[in-house]
């Protein structure tokens, strides 16, 4: 009897879980009406990220600074995540009257901390970090503070940021990215990563299985994955399976063949997350070509940067989602941001912003730069920088 009594408690427990629901991350699922609201919520964000978020450029601010010596640090100029903005700091710097010398910091921190310490003895009065934290070069940019050089993060995070260890902050000014977002991270973790995982979401109905490329030993990535699983979180019905993987995977070639075992483990997964456009070309876009060819046609790749390389993969069904960002935009950003800290006041809101871009909506342009296009915010900051 106590044996029986035991079943029927088993089996009781059994039909309240298959009541439940097993699906979504957590293993419980929602009420229908709760799936909807999320849906409808997600697919509503889209609608807006697709439209473009771009604000209002700066109506006003100083004069140019001319005379200033400017290194611009890219943490590589090989990937147009980091190059773009630099160069667009380098164009920028012409208009100011500025000698700007862009270096590629070859995504090595060995040779990012030596050209801080180049920059140093070429007495700059500037450094600017694109793609370059101050987690990996603390102790040279230390050492430009204490020559004097002024060191401005751009799409880079300071050493307060949570993935950093939380220390204290050590840039002399950084690029604002909105209303009540003062940091990149926040930027990356309440804007872009949520927007790719309401694409997901939306796309899906509700229904999807990711396999999320996770990469934790660097802090932007961190950033997006952190906040897209929180999002795709709330999606009782959806699941979210981690694939690590880190820079050296990159570098050694092994990026394909980590996101092909993990959609052989996933059979069932009917999207692929990459935190960076610039890991598709490089492995990620095979293999999910390669499982689409072995029957998974409705297998779905979503990104974020919309760099160049990005559009032609959009274009030509390879991706078929990625949060696009004014990357050219953002180096005249900063570079305004600059000039105002040499002229003694505060930085101001660029009124950079998203642009969701899938397969049918990709910009007919070779770079996307905004919503309204390079002429617009480059011809407002010429007007300021001239005093008119």
């Amino acid at each position: 009897m106590r044996y029986a009594r035991l079943a029927i408690a088993a089996a009781a427990a059994m039909v309240l879980l298959t009541a439940c629901g097993e699906n979504g991350p957590s293993g419980n699922r929602g009420s229908d009406a709760d799936v909807a609201a999320v849906v409808a919520q997600a697919k509503k964000a889209t609608e807006a990220n697709f439209a473009g978020t771009d604000r209002e450029l700066p109506e006003s601010g100083p004069k140019a600074v001319p005379g200033k010596k400017v290194w611009a640090i890219a943490c590589s100029l090989q990937g147009s995540g980091c190059a773009l903005p630099a160069k667009g700091a380098a164009a920028a710097g012409k208009h100011l009257g500025w000698d700007v010398k862009v270096v590629d910091g070859k995504l090595d921190p060995k040779v990012y901390n030596q050209q801080i310490r180049a920059a140093i003895a070429d007495k700059a009065d500037a450094i600017m970090l694109f793609s370059v934290d101050c987690a990996a070069t603390k102790g040279a940019i230390s050492e430009a503070k204490a020559a004097g050089v002024v060191v401005f993060g751009a799409n880079a995070l300071d050493c307060d940021d949570k993935f950093a260890g939380g220390g204290e902050r050590m840039f002399d000014g950084y690029l604002p990215w909105g209303e009540n977002l003062d940091t990149y991270g926040q930027f990356l973790s309440t804007v872009v990563g949520p927007a790719i995982a309401d694409w997901v979401i939306a796309e899906t109905d509700g229904k999807a299985f990711v396999v999320e490329l996770k990469q934790d030993d660097l802090a932007v990535t961190r950033h997006v994955g952190e906040s897209f699983r929180a999002r795709m979180a709330e999606c009782s019905t959806c699941t979210v399976e981690s694939i690590p993987y880190t820079s050296g995977d990159i570098f050694s070639g092994k990026l394909q063949g980590k996101t092909a075992a993990g959609l052989s483990k996933f059979p069932k997964a009917n999207v692929v997350m990459s935190p960076l456009d610039a890991n598709i070309p490089v492995g990620v876009g095979a293999a999910v070509e390669q499982a689409r060819k072995a029957g998974r046609s409705d297998l779905l790749l979503a990104g974020h940067e919309g760099s160049p390389s990005s559009l032609k993969l959009l274009r030509s069904g390879v991706q078929n989602f990625a949060v696009g960002r004014p990357m050219t935009w953002l180096g005249w950003a900063a570079a305004d941001s600059l000039n105002r800290l040499f002229a003694g006041g505060d930085v101001v809101d660029s009124g950079i912003g998203i642009k969701s871009m899938d397969s049918d909506s990709v910009p007919d342009v070779e770079e996307y730069d905004g919503n309204a296009g390079a002429d617009a915010y480059q011809q407002n900051y010429i007007r300021i920088w001239q005093g008119k």
